[in-house]
């Protein structure tokens, strides 16, 4: 199965069980400073995940990438039915969000495509590379 499309608890037992220090959930109930009971429940979906604190102290203690730290935070925010927690704050409070979330209404009602997202991502790359070439 896709990363993308496991549930939390899934994501988080195959990275804990990836990592080389060859972890246990009491390795990372420790870290988080919760029950071994409670990371259990939370691996085997008997319990929702994580709030967004533990979940970033959890990618850092997983030492994860910036983008499968992403994924964790949006495989959360998924199954809470909730912004994800790392970008919780521009999406809601910021006048950035307020854009965004703009433009994914109008996505919904289908004024705007998957090929517009990728086409205005790709030119913001290119047009931040650019600049970065500049200097």
């Amino acid at each position: 199965m896709k990363e993308k499309y496991m549930k939390f608890g899934d994501y988080i037992r195959k990275k804990r069980l990836a990592d080389p220090r060859g972890l246990t959930m009491q390795n990372v109930a420790d870290n988080l400073g919760i029950s071994l009971s409670y990371v259990s429940a939370v691996e085997n979906r008997y319990k929702p995940p994580f709030d967004g604190e533990r979940i970033g102290k959890l990618a850092e203690f997983l030492n994860l990438s910036k983008e499968e730290t992403a994924l964790m935070f949006d495989l959360a925010s998924r199954e809470n039915r909730e912004v994800p927690y790392d970008i919780e704050d521009i999406f809601i409070y910021e006048e950035i969000g307020e854009l965004a979330r703009l433009a994914l209404r109008e996505s919904k009602a289908g004024n705007i495509t998957k090929k517009d997202w990728e086409t205005f991502i790709k030119n913001s790359m290119k047009q931040k590379s650019d600049k970065s070439e500049k200097k």
